[in-house]
């Protein structure tokens, strides 16, 4: 009589399997979510006891309000980093389905620069597109404060990359989702969890070439150096411009909406392009099979 094979993740119904990957991750989703409400629930404790009203509404109380909002931020990006290394510490290594051998920090400074002439594509064409910014007066406070700069440059990438390639994507990788699975729900999730009109179909591209440098390096540093430099841009373009930040256009900059369609359409083939090369150059080797089945067939618990 044969002997039934073991019954391992790749055994299990497909709904059961997804499932199964998606535990942690949501659970992950979960707790920023809670911790940005206890964010939130903080700010407007401290305003109620003492006398500043409403968040952002009393122009006399915003410097006050954006250096809540910043500290408050700092600790809610740092709780959830801290969260993040505990629920997916079997994830510290990104060495689950490939182990990109051949690449070096000179290619994978390469493809961060490819990276950045992506972020500026996507910024003509969030400004083109027209769409609707709810938060650009928080936005603009926090970055004029040192404790909101904090939050935006340091603060938010160590949490939202612990949290979207180190946790949810190296989670799925380690449970074996396919590489272009676990790029595209991290990157669709960490537009989402933005919820900013303006913002989420940026950071949805933009988590997509986080993703990249992040399997293909192996190394979280690199998405998180590329999402400091973008944020910091940010915070650089308010404290150079101060109160005509509203009046720039970055469309205008570079000559109108012709030129500016032109220029995305160039700078997005050229990341694309500086992708590929990094993404497909280079050996791939396979992990020890012993390895993988291991941490497959372990019983999953929180």
């Amino acid at each position: 009589m044969p002997v039934p094979p073991p019954r391992g993740l790749n055994s299990q119904p497909i709904m059961n399997r997804f499932l199964v990957i998606l535990k942690r991750p949501l659970l992950a989703l979960l707790l920023f979510l809670l911790f940005q409400a206890m964010a939130g629930l903080v700010v407007l404790f401290v305003q109620m006891f003492s006398g500043g009203g409403n968040l952002l509404d009393n122009v006399s109380n915003r410097v006050f309000d954006a250096q809540l909002m910043g500290i408050a931020t700092f600790a809610c990006n740092v709780l959830m980093a801290l969260s993040c290394l505990f629920l997916f510490r079997r994830s510290l290594y990104l060495k689950s389905n490939f182990v990109p051998s051949s690449t070096t920090w000179k290619r994978s400074l390469i493809a961060l620069g490819g990276c950045i002439l992506g972020a500026i594509a996507l910024d003509l064409l969030s400004e083109l597109l027209a769409l609707p910014n709810i938060l650009e007066e928080q936005m603009i406070d926090l970055c004029r404060e040192p404790w909101g700069v904090l939050a935006i440059a340091i603060g938010a990438p160590l949490g939202e990359e612990t949290m979207f390639r180190w946790g949810i994507m190296g989670h799925m990788l380690r449970r074996n989702s396919s590489v272009p699975t676990a790029i595209l729900v991290s990157a669709v999730l960490f537009g989402l969890m933005h919820m900013n009109p303006a913002q989420v179909f940026f950071a949805a591209a933009m988590g997509i070439m986080l993703g990249i440098l992040y399997w293909r390096s192996g190394n979280i540093i690199w998405p998180i150096i590329l999402h400091v430099l973008n944020n910091s841009v940010a915070c650089l373009q308010v404290w150079l411009l101060g109160d005509k930040i509203k009046e720039y256009s970055l469309v205008e900059t570079f000559g109108g909406n012709g030129m500016a369609w032109s220029m995305v359409a160039i700078l997005s083939v050229l990341c694309a392009g500086i992708l590929a090369w990094y993404t497909i150059g280079g050996r791939k080797e396979s992990i020890p099979q012993t390895a993988t089945n291991t941490d497959n067939t372990s019983q999953e618990t929180l």
